[in-house]
């Protein structure tokens, strides 16, 4: 016993040693001191059942755990495609006259009802060209006024006999003449007033200025381009499907996007309209998708991150509590024997109470339902 002493003491022994004024007392104790390492140093320290088996660290036992089968629901599958916004109704306005622009009524962004006036040009001249139609409009009312009355008295004449039916077939001519001359002055001078009106260049329906391309002193021609008007109340998301999911591309079916603006937010749309053939450099239809927006939150151009319904699939499913969020990441508990075992996992579909899970897990697993944020992977369940 006072070896032993000795042996798990060491600084006592050596202090001891050197009074011993014996002769071979030191080999001996040296010698003893070896056999003892060799029948189990254990005694020192913590006993051997509490030492550490192999060079892994014990794993301490988990407390338990509510556990039940991971089950299945039909879920909706979710295509993910790219898209962009573009307007439903967007339109470049031309001058549709020759002339100077005199003034600008609308600057860029500026919101605009049907018909209000976008900017004006200088139509003096049309307007001159106009009074001078309309003054020939009249006289050539008054000739045909005149070649009427002469009509009916040389119609009378020859029911008496009085001229030839040659004089008659002549005034008659005349008359015709008259009034298509009149008509061709009418139609000169409403094209004449057109023009003066066309001065006013207006917007064709309620929308926002995109951009607008003149400015005052500028001379525009009938093609020049004006300013763009363009309808943000309602929009179209335009994608691409892959010809391999040609049987998700029917009309009416759902679609959510979202897009860089609004990184939070999540936006839906109605498939409305599909290409009538594959393209044949990329293999795909071209789609489109009607989007509504009362609050005009979205803008034509952005690019927009789509996915598309494309029916339904059984999927795993779990309750909202058996997720924890770590690292940014989602994952779940699962019993595989007596241990558990961390998973991350892939989320998909709301479902209430519950979450669809697209990765990472199978069905009938046993989940851990409402884990302890200090569970560990490799615990034992009790």
């Amino acid at each position: 016993m006072q070896l032993h002493g000795a042996l798990c003491h060491g600084s006592r022994f050596q202090e001891a040693a050197p009074r011993r004024s014996v002769s071979g007392s030191v080999p001996r104790t040296l010698a003893l001191l070896g056999l003892a390492a060799l029948l189990g140093t254990s005694a020192c320290g913590r006993p051997a059942s509490a030492q550490p088996s192999g060079s892994g660290a014990p794993v301490a036992s988990a407390p338990a755990v509510q556990t039940q089968p991971v089950g299945t629901r039909p879920v909706t599958v979710w295509l993910a495609l790219t898209g962009q916004l573009e307007g439903s109704r967007e339109t470049d306005l031309a001058a549709n006259v020759n002339g100077k622009i005199v003034k600008t009524l609308v600057e860029r962004g500026a919101s605009v009802s049907a018909g209000q006036p976008i900017a004006l040009v200088d139509t003096r001249a049309a307007s001159l060209n106009l009074a001078e139609a309309r003054v020939g409009a009249e006289a050539a009312e008054v000739a045909a006024a005149n070649a009427k009355a002469n009509c009916e008295r040389t119609r009378a004449l020859a029911e008496r006999g009085a001229i030839s039916p040659a004089e008659l077939e002549r005034s008659d001519t005349q008359c015709r003449t008259s009034e298509l001359s009149l008509s061709a002055a009418r139609a000169r001078a409403s094209l004449a007033g057109q023009l003066v009106g066309d001065g006013v260049i207006r917007a064709p329906f309620a929308g926002s200025i995109a951009e607008r391309f003149v400015d005052v002193g500028e001379f525009v021609r009938s093609d020049t381009r004006v300013a763009t008007v363009v309808d943000l109340s309602s929009l179209r998301l335009k994608f691409t499907i892959p010809e391999v999911h040609i049987a998700a591309a029917q009309a009416g079916a759902k679609v959510r996007f979202s897009v860089a603006g609004y990184p939070d937010k999540s936006f839906e749309a109605t498939l409305r309209y599909v290409g009538a053939q594959v393209r044949p450099t990329t293999r795909d239809l071209v789609a489109e998708a009607v989007v509504t927006q009362p609050d005009v939150t979205l803008r034509p151009g952005m690019f927009a991150s789509v996915a598309l319904a494309a029916g339904d699939s059984a999927r795993p499913v779990v309750p909202r509590g058996a997720l924890l969020a770590r690292d940014g990441r989602q994952l779940v508990f699962v019993v595989v024997d007596g241990r558990l075992e961390e998973r991350i996992v892939q989320t998909g579909e709301s479902l209430g109470d519950e979450v669809a899970i697209t990765r990472g897990l199978a069905a009938g697993e046993r989940l851990v339902v409402a884990p302890n944020p200090e569970l560990r992977n490799g615990q034992r369940v009790p």
